[in-house]
């Protein structure tokens, strides 16, 4: 399989633009609700990888590059937890839950690739991102409105065996 211009598989071009950037920005924007997830923390700063749906592209990655900025400075989002964020000056709460290991090849195919390219294979971590509601609220929060609820699906919530089976004879 070849990518770009240069014709480089894949997980070269992915590992080349890690190792000048630090990080790749996988963008999916034929899945709905849209989503984008990074490839490289772990290997780059020894932190899980991110995801995030439902926000426009540009927006998820000025949103990823100041959680990047920020690990750089010392800060950690590794741990399930609400935390402020200042971009452009602005200060916006996230919600941080790790996906769980059941939802990594339905979401994080590039990043499971580029850890067997590494020679990490099977160690893939990942956060997922969420953004409030206009009341505050996150999709694991009671109450949260239904239209953002719909737009970030819980990554954190292992699947079952029968849904697992379902995604596999789906892509086959």
């Amino acid at each position: 399989m070849s990518f770009g211009t240069g014709g480089l598989r894949v997980e070269d071009e992915i590992a080349e633009i890690v190792k000048v950037h630090g990080w790749y920005a996988a963008s999916v924007s034929d899945h709905d609700p849209p989503f984008l997830y990074t490839i490289g923390l772990m290997q780059t700063f020894n932190h899980p990888e991110f995801i995030v749906f439902g926000l426009d592209p540009a927006n998820a990655h000025v949103l990823f590059s100041q959680l990047v900025q920020d690990i750089r400075a010392g800060r950690s989002y590794g741990e399930p937890n609400v935390y402020q964020v200042n971009i452009g000056g602005e200060n916006h709460r996230i919600g941080v839950r790790p996906v769980h290991v059941t939802q990594h090849p339905l979401y994080l195919g590039f990043a499971m690739g580029y850890c067997r390219h590494i020679g990490r294979w099977g160690e893939l971590e990942a956060m997922q991102v969420f953004w409030p509601d206009s009341s505050g609220r996150f999709p694991f929060d009671a109450g949260c409105a239904e239209e953002v609820f719909q737009l970030q699906p819980r990554l954190d919530i292992a699947l079952t065996p029968a849904e697992q089976g379902q995604w596999r004879r789906q892509w086959e």
